[in-house]
């Protein structure tokens, strides 16, 4: 069985209370997701799963669907190399050591078309790199205040944690393939 990881958009205080994680977990297993584990209360789920990366997506989504949350909290699925592939690329190596929690890391479904509405033709303070279908994003000022609308420039759905988050995901599903 391969091992995924589950990123849940949109969820934190309001959802909880629809959907706790140990919830969540038993909900996982029951669709016959197996080790599962949430990370975090915000919607990180490691798990494996028999099928690929797509049908993997679909199982996840199908029991986050049963929460009756809403279509918000869509699931993007990695596998630990492509979380691997970003930690060890580390574009913004100084703002991820300096400032972890205010440098951000978009998952899409897939690779956009065109990143230069956020590469090229947007102007702003942020600092941006791309790692597969990945957007790494510094914010100096913080991500509140920030004007850059990375779904509406590139017209694709994601979902973003921030650096320390990411990298103790990547972390931990690496350690769930050895085991």
């Amino acid at each position: 069985m391969q091992v995924y990881v589950g990123l849940i958009r949109a969820i934190g205080p309001v959802t909880h209370a629809k959907m706790k994680m140990g919830a969540l977990r038993e909900a996982c297993e029951a669709a016959g997701l197996a080790d599962v584990a949430t990370v975090g209360n915000t919607g990180n789920v490691l798990f494996r799963h028999d099928g690929d990366a797509a049908a993997a997506r679909k199982t996840l989504q199908a029991v986050v669907d049963g929460f009756g949350l809403g279509p918000a909290n869509e699931v993007f699925v990695r596998t630990p190399e492509q979380m691997a592939e970003v930690v060890k690329a580390n574009p913004l190596a100084e703002a991820a050591a300096e400032r972890p929690s205010e440098v951000g890391v978009s998952s899409f479904h897939a690779v956009p078309e065109d990143w230069s509405p956020v590469i090229r033709d947007y102007v702003g303070p942020e600092e941006v790199a791309v790692v597969g279908a990945h957007l790494v994003v510094a914010y100096p000022r913080g991500i509140t205040t920030s004007r850059l609308q990375i779904e509406k420039a590139l017209g694709a759905r994601m979902t973003q944690r921030n650096w320390k988050v990411f990298a103790s995901l990547a972390e931990k599903a690496a350690a769930l393939t050895k085991g």
